[in-house]
């Protein structure tokens, strides 16, 4: 059975995906925040959270659900200013824990929750909708064959590269930050988190402007 992409579009496409991963984004800076604030085990529940957003993205770009985002601009703006909204609430979420109280839940716990915000974050993420829609069309050569087959073979290998990029942000960030959960544990950390949210809700506020 020949493999369903065109061997000369791989390189290229891969090189593409991996630098638009290591482009700063809400997903880089929440993963570091929360490695950094919480550690390894935290941060891979969050990764897995944000690879289940991207791979609902990419089926459904695949069979073409995703075009309603660009044919309307109203649900484009609608998605994006409801991902803004959930980055203050998370922001908020952590402020109003700084008094104490979160680390007492239990981890499992707390890893299902993040691994639950890594999905809703992402699905409201209008960007990971208009990455597979705008990139995809271009590596795909329908003399191939059937174009579905090559959408989700290369959003397969899109998936791939941002677990990796993902993966290698939360393990650095929580290296470095093993020194910093000694020493800053408690409100000084919650809080410190809370305004880093803040920054990325402004900062993808801005990114995602049309």
């Amino acid at each position: 059975m020949p493999f369903p992409v065109d061997p000369a579009v791989i390189l290229p496409f891969l090189a593409a995906v991996a630098l638009m991963e290591l482009t700063p984004g809400p997903n880089m800076g929440w993963l570091a925040l929360v490695s950094l604030s919480q550690g390894r085990a935290a941060g891979l529940a969050a990764v897995a959270g944000i690879t289940l957003g991207l791979t609902l993205w990419m089926v459904a770009a695949a069979f073409g659900l995703t075009e309603a985002v660009l044919l309307w601009p109203a649900l484009y703006q609608a998605i994006r200013w409801a991902g803004v909204g959930f980055l203050l609430w998370l922001a908020w979420d952590a402020w109003r824990s700084a008094g104490g109280g979160a680390s007492d839940a239990p981890v499992q716990m707390r890893r299902r929750a993040l691994f639950r915000r890594g999905l809703i974050g992402n699905l409201l993420n209008p960007k990971a909708a208009l990455l597979y829609v705008v990139l995809l069309p271009g590596f795909i050569r329908p003399a191939q064959g059937s174009t579905l087959a090559q959408a989700l073979t290369l959003g397969a290998l899109h998936i791939l590269v941002s677990v990796v990029v993902h993966a290698t942000i939360v393990l650095t960030a929580a290296r470095a930050g093993g020194a910093l959960l000694t020493r800053a544990q408690g409100p000084a950390l919650r809080a410190a988190m809370a305004l880093g949210l803040i920054a990325i809700a402004a900062w993808t506020a801005w990114e995602t402007r049309t």
